[in-house]
């Protein structure tokens, strides 16, 4: 009983703290610029009413509150920097509620519909069309690719009046794929695994290297590896295979090292041959990244600008925001989002968004973990749903603030976005689904059936017990 009113204080609370965060954004907006809290009321009412129905929908069915009540706070947030940066800065494109609202409409109807896709899961070939789907994106990208911001990767394609981010659909390809590989109905040896894994990582590191986004092979490595440590039987092959991955890995920068100093005198005296020129745009990117984040003040108006004007930015922020109007932030509203929150709203806030960031990869983990010896081929999607989200924002994080090499990548709820923020919404779903829908409930019921299973053992056996003592009572008289 009282386990029972625990919970549901807790899931009301979770339920009550996005309203009140959604308030309370609306408040501090009004007092950091008025036109951007009468801008941020309009879009509160549809906010207030998707937080009520969600929450009580997924609070009615038991379902993880404090997941929901991360990403509800986290969206809120991202609505209200977002139209403040609309108010203080020029940016290339304005914050629109209606694409905020497709993605979440775009989202429901993917939960909906992934009953209908984890079927196609278990068939042996889905994993080869999978494989051909990613090929394929690449392809597009190679040929048809545009890089509308100036970012150096052709990553997009026009579709009329609308961008697209084709490299978002690859997360999700290889969320499915892992999934497929794992439980497919004709089970593969941990070498087969190994090769076709493999096939399926090299297409992406091919492709990522010719549309040059490596922020993005960035996190499909790191999925790739995980999964395979965290899902594959263990093994002495399994530990060379990531071993000899981790190697290679910091062996390929450290020859992007010495490929650039080979290569630079040539590309200054525009003598490159055919291959140097082929090379040369992915060297620089690396050389410039790492170089960038060991030395900001080498060029802090030419390739270190956007790292340094963040730096500043970080510095003037304090606990409630800076107090000076500064707003040198570039692509604020992307790339340098959580900068911008920190600069606008203070570290208070800032904190506050990595713990619920930190929230929602500890929920996920813990629902893949319920469902691992449940349904592996779920357990597998739930957990590349998380690290896709806690993985992007971390790194996107740590690169804006100048502790690891930037990527230039959108921040999950924080940044503009349609595309990506509605693959992001995509995998929410998926993770609340999840968690009102298989997670405890099967995993307490199959501890109930091996409960009965044992007493009714017990009682077969005292029965026959009974029984033997009996017949000898009836021998004895």
């Amino acid at each position: 009983m009282k386990n029972e009113e625990k919970f549901e204080k807790n899931g009301l609370g979770s339920l009550l703290f996005p309203i009140v965060t959604a308030v309370g954004m609306g408040i501090i907006l009004f007092f950091k610029d008025v036109s951007a809290g009468y801008e941020y009321l309009v879009a509160l009412i549809p906010m207030l009413l998707l937080i009520g129905i969600i929450g009580t929908w997924l609070y009615n069915r038991d379902g993880d509150m404090k997941l929901f009540g991360a990403i509800a706070c986290l969206s809120s947030i991202g609505v209200g920097l977002q139209l403040y940066i609309d108010a203080r800065y020029i940016t290339q494109s304005s914050f629109s509620l209606i694409k905020l609202l497709a993605g979440i409409v775009i989202a429901g109807c993917f939960v909906m519909f992934y009953r209908m896709i984890r079927k196609l899961l278990t068939y042996h070939v889905t994993g080869y069309i999978l494989m051909a789907v990613s090929a394929l994106l690449y392809g597009i990208l190679i040929f048809r690719g545009i890089d509308p911001n100036g970012y150096g990767t052709s990553a997009w394609i026009r579709l009329g009046s609308i961008t697209v981010q084709l490299t978002d659909f690859t997360k999700i390809c290889a969320i499915l794929y892992y999934a497929a590989l794992f439980s497919a109905e004709k089970n593969k040896s941990d070498r087969a695994v190994l090769v076709h894994s493999s096939l399926f990582f090299g297409i992406n590191l091919a492709g990522s290297l010719l549309i040059k986004e490596l922020g993005s092979f960035l996190i499909l490595m790191f999925l790739h590896l995980s999964i395979l440590f965290i899902f594959m039987r263990r093994s002495t092959f399994k530990r060379i295979y990531l071993i000899v991955i981790f190697c290679s890995i910091f062996g390929a920068v450290a020859m992007s090292f010495i490929l650039y100093h080979l290569i630079s005198p040539a590309h200054d005296a525009g003598t490159m041959n055919s291959f140097q020129s082929l090379l040369w745009p992915i060297i620089n990117k690396v050389h410039q990244r790492f170089s960038v984040t060991a030395n900001i003040n080498a060029d802090p108006y030419g390739s270190g600008y956007q790292l340094y004007q963040g730096r500043k930015a970080l510095w003037m922020a304090g606990l409630f925001g800076n107090s000076i109007n500064f707003t040198a932030i570039p692509v604020a509203e992307s790339d340098m989002a959580f900068v911008a929150l920190v600069n606008s709203f203070g570290w208070i806030i800032g904190i506050f968004a990595l713990i619920c960031f930190t929230r929602i990869i500890i929920s996920g983990c813990m629902l893949s973990l319920r469902l691992v010896h449940v349904q592996l081929q779920d357990s597998i999607v739930l957990f590349g749903a998380t690290i896709m989200i806690f993985l992007q924002a971390m790194i996107v994080i740590l690169g804006s603030c100048n502790v690891i090499p930037f990527t230039g990548l959108p921040i999950p709820f924080l940044s503009r976005g349609g595309t990506y923020q509605a693959i992001v919404f995509c995998f929410c779903g998926l993770l609340m689904l999840a968690s009102e829908h298989d997670g405890t409930r099967l995993i307490d019921r199959r501890k109930q059936i091996s409960t009965d299973s044992l007493d009714t053992e017990e009682m077969t056996e005292q029965e026959e017990d009974e029984d033997a003592d009996t017949q000898t009572l009836k021998i004895g008289f």
